[in-house]
C-alpha cells in the first residue's frame, strides 16, 4: 500500500527508483479527467493538479481544461526541481547511501524471524535476492514493496509531473520553482540514517507485504482518472493502514510547509501551475482545504 501511496505522494524518488517498463502491446486508451483546482490570490492565480508519478502509456489525461491552464501559466511549480542535473545528483546520492559496506550483507543483520519473513517475501514477490542483500534496509523496503505492488505498465516517463515539465521546458519566458529540495525527500525515505531504526521499519514492511491484500496502483489510477476525491483520500490521508507517523511526515507536515510558499506566490503577479502528488490535494489536510481555511477562494472539487 505504501508503494501505491508513493505514486501520489513522493515525486522524485519514485521516478528515480522505479523499475523500467517491460515492452507490451498497445492497449485501449484510457480517458482520464483528473481534478484541477484554481486558487485566487490578491495578485496571482494558481492552478493545482494532482500527479500520478508513474502511469501507463495509454492514459490520456491532458484535458482541454488542463491544457488551457498550462497555456495561461508562466511559472510551473513541482515538489522538487525537475531538471536533469538535479535528478542526476539525486541518483548519485541514492547510490552513495543505498548499499551496505562490502563486509556486511543485509541478511546478516536479521534475527531468525526476519530471515523467515525475508524468504517468504522473496517467494511471494519474486524479487531478486541477489540485489536486495546488498541494499541498506530503507532501500530494501522500497524495492520489496515495489515488487509486491509494482506493475511493468507504469513508467515514470509517463508520470504527470514529468509530462508537464517536458511540455513546457522549452517554452520561452517560463519559470520553474520547487517546494522542496531532493535532499529533503531523500531524508523522508532514509529516515535518520540509523541502521537499527531502518531494520525495525524493514521488519514492519515484511509483515505488511505478507499480510496485505489491499489496494494497488491500479485502484489509485482508477480513482485519479475519475477525479474521485473520496477514493483518493482513502489511499492517502484517510488510509487507515498508514501509520500516524507516516501520514504526518509524508503528507500533513509537507502540505502545511507548502502553504506559506503558495500564499507568497499568490501575492505576486504571476499565474502558477502547481503539480504535486495527488495525495497532497485531497482530504481535510490537503492543500486546497488548507488554503480555504486560510481564507483563499479555491474553485474545484
Amino acid at each position: 500500500m505504501r508503494r501505491a501511496l508513493f505514486g501520489i505522494g513522493l515525486g522524485l524518488f519514485v521516478a528515480l527508483l522505479a523499475t523500467p517498463a517491460v515492452a507490451a502491446g498497445q492497449p485501449n486508451t484510457i480517458a482520464a479527467t483528473p481534478a484541477l483546482w484554481t486558487v485566487h490570490g490578491p495578485k496571482g492565480t494558481a492552478y493545482l493538479l494532482g500527479s500520478i508519478h508513474m502511469l501507463p502509456k495509454n492514459v490520456n489525461w491532458q484535458t482541454a481544461q488542463i491544457l488551457e491552464a498550462v497555456k495561461r501559466a508562466d511559472t510551473f511549480v513541482f515538489e522538487v526541481p525537475m531538471d536533469k542535473d538535479t535528478k542526476e545528483r539525486a541518483l548519485a546520492d541514492i547510490r552513495e547511501n543505498a548499499v551496505l559496506p562490502l563486509s556486511t550483507s543485509l541478511i546478516s543483520l536479521f534475527d531468525e524471524e526476519m530471515r523467515d519473513d525475508f524468504r517468504q517475501v522473496i517467494m511471494s514477490t519474486h524479487a531478486d535476492p541477489t540485489y536486495v542483500v546488498y541494499m541498506r534496509p530503507w532501500l530494501a523496503a522500497m524495492d520489496l514493496e515495489g515488487a509486491a505492488n509494482g506493475d511493468p505498465r507504469f513508467v515514470s516517463a509517463e508520470g504527470v509531473d514529468n509530462k508537464i515539465y517536458a511540455m513546457v521546458e522549452a517554452r520561452k519566458g517560463t519559470h520553474f520553482r520547487a517546494f522542496e529540495t531532493y535532499q529533503q525527500q531523500f531524508r523522508l525515505l532514509m529516515g535518520n540514517g540509523n541502521l537499527k531504526d531502518e531494520l525495525a521499519a524493514l521488519r514492519i514492511t515484511f509483515k505488511k507485504i505478507l499480510s496485505e491484500h489491499g489496494a494497488n496502483i491500479d485502484d489509485v489510477l482508477t480513482a485519479w482518472a475519475k477525479g474521485d476525491m473520496k477514493a483518493l483520500a482513502g489511499f492517502g490521508p484517510d488510509n487507515q493502514e498508514m501509520s500516524p507517523a507516516d501520514r504526518k511526515a509524508l503528507l500533513e507536515d509537507r502540505n502545511r510547509n507548502w502553504i506559506p510558499q503558495i500564499t507568497a506566490m499568490l501575492n505576486e503577479r504571476h499565474t502558477y501551475f502547481i503539480t504535486v502528488g495527488a495525495g497532497h490535494l485531497v482530504g481535510k489536510t490537503g492543500v486546497p482545504n488548507l488554503l480555504r481555511a486560510a481564507g483563499y477562494k479555491v474553485d474545484g472539487p
